[in-house]
């Protein structure tokens, strides 16, 4: 059997036996309960089964994107891992954390990161702090990353880069750091007030869980 297909068969077996049960059952009886008290509900009652399917597709989406991702960097690895008891608290984790992502991105990204925590290459503290960032990346904010790196490229690979308005997203991430006042002018590329130096937590981030 193919890889393609043994995902496949993973992503139905992992998301009628865990999805279902935790994440679609409770979100639809509060959504039900919901409009059970607005008047005219009948009107709008097949609005849960359409929300529904939607869930169901998304959630399969990013569990095939996430399954997928893994099998290509180890092979077997997702067959082991929800075989493996001592995975159920994390297994239930990593499903949790990717009903939160919406994107096929952020779904791959959490197949790397669960690698590199179940191959001990990261602590779970890194781990958490690596999936939460995971969580808030957008669009808006995956195109500022692949700029700041296309930035980062071009002035060959130099880790002080001048940044007027930086994004508070990357300051809080850990990913830039403001040069302390009166050090900019020995350290700085471009000698400005406004450098900041990408830090060693956003190149690791990026060459191990961001970059395709």
């Amino acid at each position: 059997m193919s890889n393609k297909n043994i995902a496949r068969e993973l992503t139905l077996t992992a998301t009628e036996n865990l999805a279902d049960e935790i994440i679609f059952k409770t979100a639809n009886t509060l959504l039900e309960d919901t409009i059970k008290s607005i008047p005219f509900a009948s009107v709008i009652t097949g609005s849960i089964e359409s929300y529904t399917k939607f869930r169901i597709l998304k959630e399969q989406k990013q569990l095939l994107a996430f399954i997928q991702e893994a099998e290509n960097i180890n092979i077997g690895f997702i067959e082991k891992f929800f075989k493996d008891k001592d995975n159920l608290e994390l297994g239930l984790e990593v499903l949790g954390i990717l009903d939160q992502t919406y994107l096929e991105k952020q779904a791959k990204m959490m197949g790397r990161a669960t690698i590199l925590f179940k191959s001990l290459s990261i602590s779970k503290q890194k781990f958490d702090k690596y999936t939460y960032i995971i969580t808030k990346l957008n669009n808006h904010l995956i195109t500022i990353i692949e700029h700041l790196q296309t930035e980062i490229t071009t002035n060959s690979s130099m880790s002080i880069i001048s940044l007027p308005i930086p994004n508070m997203d990357l300051i809080s991430f850990g990913f830039i750091q403001k040069l302390p006042n009166g050090s900019w002018f020995s350290e700085a590329q471009n000698k400005t007030p406004f450098d900041h130096k990408i830090t060693d937590e956003y190149f690791y981030f990026y060459e191990n869980i961001f970059k395709d």
